[in-house]
């Protein structure tokens, strides 16, 4: 996964949405596990941002 990358959180859970999202930005921890931050548009023209991890996200095919 890289920045710009469509995706959906796998299991909502905790205030994230199940809608579409993109992502923003990585964010490499220790031991190589990189977060995503992740940007969902809940309404139009209202945004949720949270720190997801990959297995935490799933790709939507573009096509």
């Amino acid at each position: 996964m890289k920045i710009g990358d469509k995706v959906r959180a796998s299991y909502p859970y905790g205030g994230v949405p199940a809608c579409e999202g993109e992502i923003v930005k990585k964010l490499e921890l220790g031991a190589k596990k990189p977060q995503f931050l992740v940007n969902f548009e809940v309404r139009p023209k209202v945004y949720k941002s949270f720190y997801l991890t990959e297995r935490e996200l799933t790709a939507i095919k573009a096509g």
